[in-house]
């Protein structure tokens, strides 16, 4: 039987970030990428999250970890400037914003079929570069291989 210690596909989360991500779980100690990068005409925004396993219980249908995650934000986009003596004036500004999320809490990952698995998390986080104390919530779908 195959160990299936790689895993691909789509995470979101608060602490862990967003978008495609790979994951390899080899024994108890793993680690997971999120990456999700976007550019059009105005607007510049990227999500990268790097997140530490570590695996409690594994079992055929549900597997118990830990997690430790870092992710950072940036998002630069240009914004309309109202001035009230100008109200036809369409001037526009570059606005720009940059922050880390940390993450440290448990996960279940839920085997639906042999190769795919839904992962829920949950635990605390620090955001917006440490100044707010919250709960997070993360969600990941993987095939596996």
């Amino acid at each position: 039987m195959a160990s299936l210690d790689y895993g691909i596909g789509g995470g979101a989360g608060f602490a862990t970030g967003y978008g495609l991500s790979f994951r390899y779980l080899p024994k108890n100690f793993g680690g997971q990428i999120n990456f999700a990068p976007y550019k059009d005409a105005s607007t510049e925004r990227y999500s990268v999250g790097v997140t530490l396993l570590y695996m409690m219980i594994k079992s055929r249908v549900t597997n118990l970890f830990l997690y430790q995650a870092n992710s950072y934000y940036y998002n630069s986009q240009m914004v309309p400037v109202y001035d009230p003596n100008f109200p036809n004036k369409n001037d526009m500004v570059r606005q720009t914003e940059g922050f880390m999320n940390n993450g440290l809490g448990f996960g279940i990952e839920i085997i639906m079929v042999k190769r795919i698995g839904l992962n829920l998390m949950t635990g605390y986080a620090a955001y917006h570069n440490f100044q707010q104390l919250n709960v997070t919530g993360e969600v990941a779908l993987y095939y596996k291989f």
